[in-house]
């Protein structure tokens, strides 16, 4: 009971903080009065986000009312200028709005309801003109209706599903105990009974022949020969000197002839400063994390443990190791000033030119710094950053593998995937303007990151999981929510990135249901005309439902429809035609194309002659919107000049994901992560929640600027229907744009109506024909690999599952 009611009391919390954040910035009161059971909770949050916030009493004089949960509140006598209502039941709001509209005000539609904030409407005396007091309930109205109709198919969906999980259970419940009646015969037979001696003496042999020391050098010796026993009995009598820690053993992480072979093959790297925080840490954590230091295979390092924390024991024994091993230092702080400053003290006592962070209860792969090292020589990396893997108890218990891509802009600035291990030198650090900050402590090193990477030379991304995370009750990696406090700086963090990068943002937010990732609107400073070009080919039903979706919920105010025509045959398609061109004579024009067959690629790049937009969408003609601000959320990404192509969120009409981004060499040539996910899952690392940068982009929703399909040529008309997006999104990067996947452009995609399926031998043909061709042209960048993903993925597959690579 007592854990639900802090669950809840977190709940209002965040969403307090989100809504007096929305107040602040898109509100911008001078001053605001609360009225309502709230209200203690939203004034302390309003006035964290810098708003003078009091209790509302008839003389108040703030510039704005905020009234939480309205139906158990009186309306006042008198009122400021604005009126905000703030209330999770939709049904309160229409009757304060007609009492509201009596004493002569009227719903604001520029304020709506997004994100964690409570659903909530604002009110004011200035009144707006009946078109768009119109066009306002319409577009809530459109809203709710398609709330409703999603909310109606999930509904069904989940019964469907619910049946068949029953009658799937049933049939588990019976071979279950068929299974167990069949078990309960054999072990009951006499034959079972008479050979268990045997079958004790063969389990008792397998279990020999894998401890026995005998067996084991024989084993060893067919397998490596008189000489591989030789190194191998060389390597071990090498680490028992080399490796002194005995809690924290090397070989747990990686072969005795690995580690010893790194340690004789040193890169010719920097001295490499470890700082640790020390706060009141556990001993037995500590010794480990010292174990994980000291036997790295890398030597030229230095431990700088600066110590806040009271606890016994816990100087005494990192001044022992000290004693042992001079790269060990220690020192003992005056008071806390929390990580930020105690991390900036161990800071100043480094003297290495690279410096690494190293939490106090978590611990180092063996191999981590020479990697490291390695990447810094050879490649003169000045940030390098590896996988790291989460662990509860034992290392060995590993729970999540976090593989992570290589730099990806959008996607540091959607979350801190780079993390840990993290090192960079000391000239960068100088360069971004110092170490850590402590207005952003909980994110002080999301924060570094964002200052490093805008000035460094070279990223290096390692892809081996070298950091391990303890994760343990109340700490980040278990769950960022344990620390609230670590979202307001990392929100504060992207807006200070922003405003150094010169990137104009409306806003920044906490992504709902998903600590820790942030979704950013970028100020939409080129909105021109998106121009969308749809093939079609009879099917008009589908084309129905998708230009009527466009024009019913999308609320981006400039676009036409360019439908390009491909030897239709039904009357009823040139019937509809005229009919929705009559409808939009402004923006929906056809246009015929004369080739025959379908070639995707000669359809777009025909339409493309007749569009007038800056922006090029291209579309299929079995898509569906759902999401109403989908033009908005790509278009704001389109604009930068960094950006090539822009991918939405495509879901099967089961609502599963149709395209979440492609994956580069997947299946050997191009593939859709997190295929036939359900839509609300958060993905692997929470990726279907946040904008990143992909490989490719699925043409049948994709935008870019027209300029850019100019420049490399649009579309390849040699792919006649297969991977000519894959192909076209790997020449614009080629010419040096990124390509971007966002999940908050939503669209249905009824995939392969129009086209068919690959079922016949004339189009199986002309597919392996388009594989072969796209396999012969981006040959060496299928070998190198996704830069945007990672190389511990299994290649076969779509959905992020493991295949670890072996350490070299």
């Amino acid at each position: 009971m007592q854990l639900e009611k802090e669950k809840k009391e977190k709940r209002e919390r965040e969403r307090c903080r989100a809504l007096a954040q929305r107040i602040a910035e898109e509100a911008n009161p001078a001053s605001a009065a609360l009225l309502g059971e709230q209200m203690p909770l939203l004034t302390k949050a309003l006035h964290r986000a810098g708003v003078e916030a009091e209790e509302w009493t008839e003389s108040s004089e703030a510039e704005l009312l905020v009234v939480a949960d309205p139906a158990w509140e009186t309306l006042p006598k008198t009122l400021p200028a604005r009126v905000l209502l703030v209330s999770d039941e939709s049904t309160v709001m229409a009757g304060w709005a007609e009492q509201l509209a009596q004493r002569g005000y009227f719903r604001d539609f520029g304020w709506r309801s997004k994100g964690r904030a409570q659903p909530s409407a604002l009110f004011c005396t200035s009144q707006p003109t009946q078109l768009k007091m119109v066009r306002g309930y319409e577009m809530e109205m459109d809203i709710l209706r398609d709330r409703m109709v999603r909310a109606e198919r999930t509904c069904g969906e989940e019964a469907e599903l619910i049946a068949r999980l029953r009658t799937d259970l049933s049939l588990s419940r019976s071979h279950e105990q068929q299974l167990e009646k069949t078990l309960g015969e054999v072990t009951g037979s006499k034959f079972w009974k008479m050979t268990w001696p045997m079958r004790y003496v063969v389990s008792k042999s397998r279990q020999l022949w894998h401890t026995l020391p005998l067996f084991v050098f024989l084993r060893e010796l067919r397998s490596g020969g008189i000489e591989g026993v030789r190194e191998q009995a060389r390597a071990r009598r090498e680490y028992a000197a080399l490796f002194p820690g005995k809690v924290m053993r090397a070989d747990r992480f990686a072969p005795v002839e690995l580690l010893v072979r790194q340690v004789d093959d040193q890169p010719a790297g920097p001295k490499i400063s470890i700082v640790v925080p020390l706060y009141n840490t556990p001993l037995d954590f500590l010794e480990e994390l010292l174990d994980s230091v000291v036997n790295q295979t890398y030597r030229n390092w230095e431990l700088c443990c600066v110590d806040a924390g009271t606890a016994p024991g816990v100087g005494e024994m990192v001044q022992q190791r000290a004693a042992v091993d001079p790269r060990i230092r220690y020192r003992k702080l005056e008071k806390n000033e929390l990580i930020p400053g105690n991390t900036n003290k161990g800071i100043e006592m480094a003297t290495g030119d690279f410096i690494a962070l190293l939490d106090h209860d978590d611990i180092l792969h063996p191999c981590a710094l020479w990697y490291a090292a390695k990447a810094i020589a050879e490649q003169g990396a000045d940030f390098v950053y590896t996988d790291e893997a989460t662990f509860e108890g034992k290392v060995e218990n590993v729970v999540l593998y976090h593989f992570k891509p290589d730099f990806m802009l959008d996607n540091l600035r959607s979350n801190n995937y780079i993390c840990h291990l993290t090192l960079f030198s000391r000239r960068l650090m100088d360069a971004a303007g110092g170490p850590e900050r402590m207005e952003y402590n909980g994110s002080q090193d999301y924060e570094l990151f964002l200052r490093l990477t805008e000035t460094a030379r070279k990223i290096v991304h390692i892809p081996h999981a070298l950091y391990y995370w303890r994760s343990s009750p109340g700490s980040t990696a278990s769950d960022i929510s344990a620390k609230t406090y670590c979202i307001d700086a990392g929100i504060a963090a992207l807006k200070a990135h922003y405003a150094r990068c010169g990137v104009a943002v409306d806003d920044v937010s906490l992504i709902p249901g998903t600590p820790g990732y942030y979704k950013t609107d970028y100020t939409i400073d080129h909105p021109g005309r998106v121009s969308i070009l749809i093939p079609t080919c009879d099917h008009i039903r589908d084309l129905e439902t998708c230009v009527e979706s466009i024009y019913a919920r999308t609320t981006y105010p400039d676009f036409e429809i360019i439908l390009i025509e491909n030897n239709s045959k039904a009357p009823e398609t040139f019937r509809t035609y005229k009919r929705m061109q009559k409808e939009h004579p402004d923006n929906l024009k056809v246009v015929t194309w004369e080739g025959k067959g379908f070639n995707y690629s000669a359809l777009n790049n025909f339409g493309e002659k007749f569009a007038t937009g800056e922006y090029l969408l291209l579309l299929n003609n079995d898509t569906e919107v759902i999401t109403a601000a989908w033009l908005e959320e790509m278009v704001m990404y389109a604009q930068q000049k960094r950006v090539g192509c822009v991918g939405a969120k495509l879901l099967y009409p089961d609502d599963t994901i149709q395209h979440a981004g492609v994956g580069f060499g997947i299946g050997g040539v191009a593939g859709h992560l997190h295929k036939y996910y359900p839509a609300s899952s958060d993905g692997y690392m929470g990726r279907l929640n946040y904008v990143q940068d992909v490989y490719a982009d699925t043409a049948a929703c994709l935008l870019i600027r027209k300029e850019i399909y100019d420049e490399v040529g649009g579309l390849d008309e040699s792919y006649a229907v297969a991977f000519n997006d894959v192909d076209f999104c790997v020449r614009v990067r080629q010419a040096g744009y990124t390509n971007v996947f966002t999940p908050f452009a939503q669209l249905y995609h009824y995939e392969s109506k129009s086209r068919g399926m690959e079922d016949n031998p004339e189009k199986q043909k002309r597919f392996q024909g388009e594989v072969l061709r796209f396999q012969a042209r981006w040959g060496d960048l299928l070998a190198a690999g996704d830069p945007c993903t990672n190389p511990n993925f299994d290649i076969q597959r779509e959905d992020f599952s493991l295949k670890i690579l072996p350490l070299e």
